[in-house]
């Protein structure tokens, strides 16, 4: 005899396949091969994996699918083990540590989505990261805790290159800081906006400037995106950062990063290619500048989100 789960108000809106995933602990495609093979279905009939489904929806499976709120460990965490920045019944905002990761990956044994489906393997609706931060990256990351939120904070986390001329003429959405190597308070005074064209060097495993254009104002940054775009040249991709130094101390300078774009590594290439790469990098920073006792600090200390019904106020900060 078949099975069936109830579509909650919290998931409601996704489509079926992702509805499924989340629900069962199934392979994507034992999950296509039921719904192909119309073992799966919406209020009694047939569907396709990416219809939508809604509130109050039956979901018919397999009587041999087992349930994913059934199968994981009935483990009693009896406090959340990350600082809660933010919290109400939409969304959850952290204070991610350093050394882990948000998703899982290949020699990531421990990451923030996996701690979530633990925590909260009772909910109608696991919630999961809006945006990735990297590994070593501290600071603020949004997570989604029904379906329609974590489809807004996403689309929220975008970067904004459909409209980046627009988007200049404010505070980037996304703010970190970051110590890094040299007094860089005349070079950020002078050149407040940092646009670089990167590309992915598979041979180096990492990222590298093709094209470099730094300005003085928002003008200026207006005036080089109108020049070059926001199209790829040669493969390498439009990366757009605003810089404010904040202090300099004993040969090293903390920074203030407005990111426009969403580049891989592209706050460390970029300040790298600047001439003063992160404390610690040991990636992107010459070998010459690193010291054992450098320690790597990379912070999302600022998001702003526009108005909206998922969170009471809009800009979050540590």
């Amino acid at each position: 005899m078949a099975n069936s789960l109830l579509v909650t108000a919290q998931a409601g809106g996704q489509k079926l396949f992702n509805f499924l995933k989340r629900s069962l602990h199934a392979e994507n495609n034992e999950i296509h091969r039921w719904i192909r093979t119309g073992q799966v279905r919406i209020n009694k009939k047939r569907a396709k994996a990416f219809d939508i489904v809604h509130e109050n929806d039956e979901i018919r499976i397999p009587p041999f699918a087992p349930n994913r709120a059934d199968t994981l460990p009935k483990k009693t965490v009896k406090e959340f083990p990350f600082p809660v920045i933010y919290e109400n019944e939409h969304v959850l905002i952290i204070d991610k540590p350093r050394g882990i990761a948000c998703q899982g990956g290949t020699g990531q044994k421990e990451n923030i989505a996996d701690i979530l489906k633990e925590y909260y393997s009772a909910a109608n609706f696991v919630p999961a990261p809006a945006h990735r931060l990297d590994k070593e990256t501290q600071g603020i990351l949004l997570i989604g805790k029904t379906y329609q939120s974590l489809r807004f904070l996403t689309e929220c986390m975008k970067s904004d290159e459909n409209s980046l001329r627009q988007a200049v003429r404010h505070e980037a959405k996304k703010i970190y800081r970051a110590w890094v190597y040299g007094d860089i308070a005349d070079f950020a005074r002078n050149t407040p906006f940092l646009c670089h064209y990167l590309y992915h060097n598979e041979e180096k495993q990492k990222e590298e400037v093709f094209f470099v254009r730094h300005a003085a104002n928002r003008k200026e940054t207006e005036d080089i995106i109108s020049k070059y775009g926001t199209k790829p040249m040669q493969k390498a991709q439009i990366a757009l950062a605003s810089l404010k130094c904040l202090e300099v101390k004993n040969g090293k300078s903390l920074v203030e990063i407005g990111i426009y774009t969403g580049r891989k590594h592209q706050i460390r290439v970029q300040l790298a290619s600047s001439g003063f790469p992160l404390v610690g990098d040991t990636k992107y920073a010459p070998k010459t500048l690193l010291r054992k006792k450098d320690e790597f600090f990379l912070q999302a200390c600022k998001i702003t989100l526009p108005p909206n019904d998922f969170t009471e106020q809009c800009v979050f900060g540590i």
